[in-house]
């Protein structure tokens, strides 16, 4: 049993000790199915609750999942609702979902989900196509003030009052039979997203954020998203500067995790966890015997993957090293400076607005979109040849709506910021 088995484990056993009593009736709203949820176990059911889902045109899902085990999660329990009714699907027990999966991709229902990177990942691969018109609330929120990214139960307590106990949600999905509480805490993520969600896009509306939403949630959530080893790079690293040929062959790595990962059917830091991968570039082992010396690299993968890993350390320092102009103009301290002053007034100026600036961009994707405007800069100084100017927003994003303008005014000179402290509703305020 793994480390994060063994964790799931014991917050099962606790979860079921402190919260395995009975549960009160759901609220009275007239959003919120009332009753108990149903199981769906058998073809009929799950086809007659996704016509009724079409006919309803709206509808809340969700899924557990145990995505620390394999390459990809492996779904353990599906929840679906409307405004009159909530079920779950539990596929371990041989209910398929595929149903229920239609519904979502379908155009002509808005599925609401929280989180659903994963939960809309699945449907994308049960039905080999891509889902069109869902919108998620951890999204929708972040536009309304709450933090990139917040809980279901965040959300919830903020546009609805209501609390939700959060016990079951790092526990033994994949143990059968699920218990009551397990069932109870699995229906609620989705049996109050309905009535969240009226309330949700009435705060849009009134802000005219629900296009945005609506974008947003069809960019992150409408086609597989793309696997950017740059973005594992730096997480490997931890921002740490690298040498051109050490950022070659740190990048080979990361691409050799990912391959190997999918071939073993396991997620990629438990196949080569980080501080290996660190540690390869380090030593540069050339050898399968000196691979097996590396530390932090499980024994089976240095074992049976040995030859591949040396393989790839001599292959990498055949290629051109990878050479980051960025990286360079970052090691000067009053450039991070400054960078680090921007960034303080974008993301202050988002505060003061209610938007989350996370959501709006990373701090690492700032931080290469300035370094490389000011080596453009730099360049046009010198009257070197210089392309087309860095974007940090595309034009259509709402982004540039939102914030992008405003950027390019106050780095230009033509706008300012001023900003103020509400001590009466404790909140930010900005002008300029």
């Amino acid at each position: 049993m793994n480390h994060r088995r063994r964790q799931r484990a014991r917050h099962h056993e606790s979860a079921e000790r402190e919260h395995g009593g009975s549960r009160g009736p759901a609220i009275d709203h007239p959003r919120v199915p009332k009753g108990e949820h149903e199981l769906l176990d058998s073809p009929q059911a799950i086809q007659a609750f996704a016509d009724h889902a079409r006919e309803a045109g709206l509808l809340a899902f969700d899924t557990e999942f145990i995505g620390e085990e394999s390459f990809r999660p492996r779904i353990c329990l599906v929840q679906v609702a409307t405004e009159d009714r909530v079920a779950l699907i539990d596929p371990l027990t041989g209910a398929d979902p595929r149903p229920i999966y239609q519904v979502v991709a379908d155009p002509s229902v808005l599925t609401l989900v929280h989180a659903g990177e994963q939960d809309i990942g699945a449907v994308r691969d049960a039905v080999s196509g891509p889902v069109d018109h869902v919108v998620d609330t951890q999204i929708a929120v972040s536009l309304l003030g709450l933090p990139w990214p917040t809980s279901l139960g965040n959300t919830l307590e903020t546009f609805t009052g209501l609390h939700l106990g959060k016990a079951h949600t790092f526990t033994e999905w994949d143990r059968r039979p699920l218990t009551p509480s397990q069932l109870h805490y699995a229906a609620d993520d989705v049996r109050y997203l309905p009535m969240a969600w009226a309330e949700i896009r009435a705060a849009l509306e009134a802000r005219g954020r629900l296009s945005w939403a609506m974008q947003e949630s069809g960019s992150q959530l409408s086609a597989e998203t793309e696997f950017d080893p740059e973005r594992q790079m730096r997480r490997a690293s931890r921002g740490e500067p690298l040498r051109p040929a050490a950022t070659t062959l740190l990048r080979e790595l990361v691409l050799l995790r990912r391959e190997l990962a999918r071939e073993m059917d396991q997620p990629q830091r438990v196949v080569i966890p980080d501080n290996a991968l660190m540690e390869l570039v380090r030593r540069k082992p050339e050898r399968a015997d000196a691979v097996r010396e590396i530390r932090f690299l499980p024994k089976h993968v240095a074992g049976r993957h040995g030859e591949r890993l040396a393989a790839c350390v001599v292959a990498a320092r055949q290629l051109p090293p990878t050479r980051d102009e960025n990286a360079r103009l970052l090691e000067d301290p009053t450039v991070r400076a400054r960078i680090d002053a921007i960034w303080l007034a974008l993301q202050t100026r988002c505060l003061a607005d209610d938007l989350a600036p996370g959501l709006l961009c990373s701090r690492s994707e700032f931080t290469d979109w300035c370094a490389s405007t000011m080596l453009r800069e730099r360049r046009r100084a010198k009257g070197q040849e210089v392309g087309e100017a860095p974007t940090l927003f595309r034009p259509q994003d709402w982004r540039t709506h939102a914030a992008g303008a405003w950027l390019e005014d106050f780095l230009a000179g033509r706008a300012g910021l001023h900003i103020e402290w509400d001590a009466e509703q404790s909140r930010l305020r900005c002008g300029g």
